[in-house]
């Protein structure tokens, strides 16, 4: 009898044990995503890793003083972004981009993308997380004239 009720219970505990690392993956904890934290980044594209469990888009940006920094981005995986027509060829080596982002809570140069602008004015949505992209597009175009 003792068997009957200790076999399901563990099998219970190992399937949420197994589960519980999921939930985690998709946290949004090192960025700040609020929207008046949010970053314009404008830089030259160094590398499209379009790949899973995230692509990355890094860009290289040149500091009034001359010196180039290289930011990296966190965008959606492969699933998420070619139905969106974000394919390899979204961000070509040496494309020149507006990144806005969800900055790194660390300070380092990064963060989650939420939309890039790319040189010709058209506008991309590589973002991982619901909305986020739409609502922060939408808010930079209110703000032009």
């Amino acid at each position: 009898m003792k068997t009957r009720v200790v076999t399901p219970i563990l099998i219970l505990a190992g399937a949420v044990a197994a589960v519980a690392p999921l939930g985690a993956h998709h946290s949004f904890n090192m960025f700040n995503m609020t929207a008046q934290a949010e970053i314009a980044v404008e830089g030259v594209v160094k590398q499209w890793a379009l790949i899973n469990p995230h692509s990355w888009l890094t860009i290289t940006v040149t500091e009034a003083n001359g010196t180039q920094t290289d930011w990296s981005f966190e965008a959606a995986a492969v699933a998420q972004l070619i139905p969106r027509g974000i394919t390899i060829d979204t961000y070509k080596v040496g494309e020149k981009v507006t990144v806005v982002a969800g900055p790194l809570k660390d300070g380092r140069k990064g963060g989650v993308l939420k939309f890039v602008q790319h040189a010709n004015g058209t506008y991309t949505l590589p973002n991982d997380a619901g909305n986020i992209g739409q609502q922060a597009l939408d808010r930079w175009k209110a703000k032009k004239p």
